[in-house]
């Protein structure tokens, strides 16, 4: 028996070891992958990465030169129906003067188990779309066919880029678990990079080194002439040179975690960068590329798709001066014209630093995009005599630049310097912005400022000050639980902004639905808005409402919380851990204040007592007060949080501030009949 125990503990051993060990080919799909009901180390995953392989390197050829060669293979398991996002893929082509990134030898496969056996599906030439995504970028997308719970997806690729100084960020983690990852990336000694890595997984980094030859042809013909003509003569020289190789292999990668005021995931998710810093041919002088900001921006304003524009004046000169006649002061100056630009031009939805027809087309056409915008608005600020300069900026979904370049970023904003040292930045693509009022896009990404005279400097949009939204609430309880009142609620500063871009194009009616639907609220009318327009001021909304099932009657006792239906019920900070920040975009006061009627005959059992916390390092605080006035409850609750970005040290602090928040909120008012 012992003997036959070894041998089946060596044999499942033996398997073990296989499976683990199991290579990747493109069409070789196994029964067991489509079989497989979850993932064995995250049953919550909709899909998960089976393989992933991304091999990058430099191939040489005397036509061209160096060429840089991205190969990819990735094969998915989709589990279910919401997996199904993941058999979606989109890829962008680099494009500058000319020169392009090409794709090549794209194919796919859905494999899926039916009637118990695999049956493939191929990608199609039909279902690969090809799009003008940016001046810069093309885009390829495509998805693979015939989908199935359970389905296995497979696809591979190759771009071939003649941009060698210049290696796409490799991602090293997904938003689904990865079972394997190999990643290679191999280079000429020639180019040097640098490496930056992101995110907070280890990252099992091996380098190693082999020989690689290039084989120059050259041919001569003879001057003298024979019979037979001239005589051509070839020659063949190598040249020997090292590749230097980076290598990553990964297993059982997981999932990065999207949390709650997540931010820009791309800032926190694992990845690798490379950044060339020099360039050393044999025989030449170093060449260094690693440029500085400074270098960006003289190359962005000696461009003549940026700098050359703001210099151009003639077609909106006239309007200009009939627009400031009889203004003298910079301030008022600068909000004339920003309100103009405002009014006159349309935004297209196109993002990039660099203009696209031209500032002259987009004034006369007014509409443009973001670049073209708001360089005629610099450059009219600048023709009416006031400092201002452009702002290039990566939003909310780019990923902040590591390095000096021109490529992290994709919108372009203006400010201006005041005489007094104040800074006003402005955006005229944003019809609800304001002066220092600008988009979530924008506040939650960087900026550099980018001066006429080269210089370059980094700027950070958050606001300092938190913004606030008001609740004010009257009502009466009757002695069944039904509450009737009146609520008023007041937004300043960024909510207001980002309640007229959210709720601008509403109709009353839908902006009254929101609030039913998100406290359950029985009835609601004779709803009312109020400065809507009133841009740079708060906004208010008013309404009555009734409340029927959030209050309890029990024989001669009536039980709810202080907050009435504006309790937050849970806490959203779920997790144990965070490896990243929290990111509000910006600081916030909510404040409460209800004005509680008890019915006749009752009197207050019990009521929560007034109570305060913070946050440390003055983050964030809580307070909640209470008292009891001639028959009314008065509740007033400050929760307020100071700083924009929360660190991901601080999370165990904030997750357990908003525990108590939640506790607070919902101890309960005891109303007993008398």
């Amino acid at each position: 028996m012992g003997k036959l125990f070894k041998i089946t503990v060596v044999a499942l051993l033996f398997i073990s070891l296989n499976s683990w060990a199991q290579e990747y080919k493109f069409g070789k799909i196994s029964k067991e992958e489509l079989l497989e009901k979850s993932y064995s180390s995250d049953s919550s995953a909709n899909a998960a990465v089976l393989y992933e392989s991304k091999k990058i390197r430099f191939d040489f050829n005397q036509q061209n030169g160096f060429q840089l060669i991205t190969e990819v293979f990735k094969r998915v398991k989709l589990y279910n129906k919401e997996g199904f996002d993941y058999a979606t893929t989109e890829l962008l082509l680099y494009k500058n003067n000319g020169d392009k990134e090409k794709i090549s030898n794209l194919k796919g496969v859905t494999y899926s188990i039916i009637n118990d056996k695999i049956v493939e599906t191929k990608l199609k030439k039909d279902g690969i779309f090809k799009n003008e995504y940016s001046e810069n970028r093309d885009q390829i997308k495509f998805t693979m066919p015939s989908l199935q719970e359970g389905s296995v997806i497979e696809y591979k690729y190759k771009i071939t880029s003649p941009f060698v100084y210049s290696i796409d960020r490799i991602y090293l983690q997904r938003q689904i678990p990865i079972r394997k990852m190999d990643v290679s990336v191999k280079m000429p000694e020639f180019f040097n990079f640098k490496k930056l890595t992101t995110g907070y997984l280890p990252i099992n980094l091996k380098e190693s080194s082999a020989q690689d030859v290039i084989n120059l042809t050259s041919k001569s013909r003879s001057s003298g002439v024979s019979a037979l003509g001239r005589n051509t003569k070839y020659s063949n020289n190598n040249v020997d040179y090292r590749v230097n190789i980076n290598t990553i292999s990964s297993e059982n990668i997981p999932a990065f975690k999207v949390e709650p005021y997540s931010g820009n995931i791309t800032n926190y998710i694992s990845s690798i960068n490379y950044e060339l810093s020099y360039v050393k041919y044999p025989n030449s002088p170093i060449d260094y590329r690693s440029t500085t900001w400074e270098d960006v921006s003289k190359t962005i304003y000696d461009s003549q798709n940026f700098g050359a524009e703001l210099k151009k004046v003639d077609y909106y000169k006239d309007d200009v001066d009939q627009l400031l006649s009889g203004v003298s002061k910079p301030l008022d100056k600068a909000m004339k014209i920003y309100d103009f630009v405002k009014q006159k031009m349309s935004w297209n939805k196109r993002r990039g630093v660099f203009v696209n027809d031209g500032v002259k087309k987009a004034y006369k056409e007014s509409t443009g995009s973001v670049s073209e915008i708001n360089l005629i608005l610099t450059s009219m600020l600048t023709y009416a005599g006031i400092n201002a300069n452009p702002v290039i900026c990566s939003t909310s979904d780019v990923a902040i630049p590591l390095f000096p370049t021109i490529d992290g970023f994709n919108y372009v904003i203006t400010r201006i310097k005041l005489p007094d040292g104040g800074l006003i930045y402005l955006d005229a693509t944003d019809k609800y912005g304001m002066p220092n009022i600008l988009s979530k896009r924008i506040i939650k990404g960087m900026g550099r400022v980018i001066a006429k005279n080269g210089t370059s400097e980094m700027v950070d949009f958050r606001p300092e000050a938190p913004s606030v939204m008001a609740y004010r609430v009257q009502c009466e309880i009757d002695d069944q639980g039904v509450a009737k009142g009146k609520m008023n609620v007041n937004y300043r500063d960024y909510l207001a902004h980002d309640f007229r871009v959210d709720n601008g194009a509403k109709d009353d009616q839908s902006r009254a639905q929101r609030f039913q639907k998100e406290y359950g609220i029985s009835e609601l009318d004779e709803y009312t808005v109020k400065g809507m327009k009133a841009y740079g001021k708060g906004i208010s909304e008013k309404f009555n409402f009734m409340i029927e099932d959030q209050i309890e009657a029990i024989e001669d006792e009536i039980f709810f919380s202080p907050l009435l239906f504006l309790r937050d019920k849970e806490n959203i900070f779920k997790s144990d851990d965070r490896k990243y920040p929290v990111d509000f975009g910006y600081g916030f006061s909510n404040k409460y204040m209800l004005n509680i009627k008890i019915p006749d005959g009752y009197t207050v059992a019990e009521c929560p007592k007034t109570s305060a916390f913070k946050l440390p390092d003055n983050l964030g605080k809580f307070s909640f007060r209470s008292n009891v006035v001639n028959g009314i409850i008065q509740v007033v609750v400050d929760e307020t949080i100071t700083a924009p970005v929360i660190p991901a040290n601080y999370y165990p602090a904030i997750k357990e501030f908003y525990n108590q928040v939640i506790q607070k909120e919902n101890e309960q008012i005891v109303l007993k009949k008398i």
